[in-house]
């Protein structure tokens, strides 16, 4: 663990992605005071129509925020009036803070990052700036999901599928973004230039995940549009050797992360991360462990392994689960209505 991180002071601006959850916002807000943004905006989406809890749980996180965030000025908070959700929601808080600065730290509420995170972002932010090949960089690398022969002689590695719990990243890929993914309802076909740094098989399962997004009517979802779009434009996203974020969000209160996981227990480490990969540019086998680990349940159901093959026999085997339970409970719901 290094000393360096002690009295650390982060170089960059942060947006902080707030809802109704002010216990995870005081355990967020203490990660931000050990390395004192001088700039920092929040979004707030709006509360359910009606929901007392939410009115209750808002007004306490703006009480919060102005207790405990005394060491800037330089605080701007975009209270949304309606509920737009976890998919819109987070899209007009990002958009609204890359209006105001060139590049930044993104951060939800259940992500507490290290402080060696804001050093990794402070170091890449400007390294990476004038090179568009580099979308993103990711405090999160799935607690881990690469093994460490991956990162030979680096500190990090580049896929193109990135990780969103603890991000940072530059206003003018953000305004790239594609927000509708309507390129996914023509099918696999028409996206397969998509996937070149893909594994064959894995193609049909980035398929089938941003396809079924784009179903949903970007409701629900925003990361899948900028994993689509990474893909679309040949994004790189950077994947740090040690995991910079611990996710607290799991549980019943939480919208994608109800059930624990392989991934729900990582804890950050506090190292600084500076060793660049000698090339720019990622590798099929990487991008299809991260497909799987960090985008199917293979990992939690079926099978924990690196070994691609078997992860492929896993996700068939939970695929032919899913299908056959979904026509049993349709043959039984046909069955029930006929009886009544």
């Amino acid at each position: 663990m290094s000393s360096s991180t002690d009295n650390y002071k982060t170089k960059s601006p942060v947006l902080l992605l707030l809802f109704n959850r002010p216990d995870e916002t005081i355990k967020l807000i203490d990660a931000l005071s050990k390395v004192r943004p001088q700039k920092i905006y929040i979004s707030i989406d709006g509360n359910r129509e009606g929901n007392k809890d939410d009115i209750k749980n808002q007004a306490q996180i703006l009480d919060i925020i102005n207790e405990k965030i005394h060491w800037t000025k330089e605080v701007s908070v975009n209270k949304l009036t309606i509920n737009y959700g976890c998919g819109i929601g987070p899209r007009k808080g990002i958009s609204w803070f890359f209006e105001n600065v060139d590049s930044g730290i993104i951060l939800e509420d259940d992500c507490i990052p290290s402080v060696s995170f804001f050093k990794f972002c402070d170091y890449l932010l400007p390294k990476y700036a004038n090179t568009q090949k580099v979308w993103l960089i990711s405090g999160d690398n799935g607690g881990p999901i690469l093994p460490e022969k991956y990162y030979t002689n680096s500190d990090y590695l580049y896929t193109n599928i990135p990780l969103i719990w603890g991000w940072a990243t530059w206003s003018d890929r953000w305004k790239k973004y594609d927000e509708e993914l309507d390129n996914w309802k023509k099918g696999i076909i028409y996206n397969y230039s998509f996937f070149k740094h893909v594994k064959f098989f894995e193609k049909f399962i980035v398929s089938r995940i941003c396809k079924g997004a784009s179903r949903t009517k970007i409701k629900n979802f925003w990361d899948f549009q900028l994993y689509s779009t990474m893909l679309k434009n040949n994004g790189l996203a950077v994947i740090p050797k040690n995991n910079l974020i611990s996710n607290i969000g799991w549980g019943d209160l939480a919208t994608h992360t109800k059930v624990e996981n392989n991934r729900s227990h990582s804890i950050f480490l506090e190292e600084e991360l500076t060793i660049s990969p000698k090339k720019l540019e990622s590798h099929k086998l990487q991008n299809s462990l991260i497909t799987y680990k960090a985008h199917t349940n293979v990992t939690d159901k079926y099978i924990n392994t690196d070994n691609i093959s078997l992860l492929r026999i896993g996700y068939m085997v939970s695929r032919t689960v899913y299908y056959f339970n979904f026509i049993i409970k349709a043959l039984y719901s046909k069955k029930f209505k006929h009886t009544i």
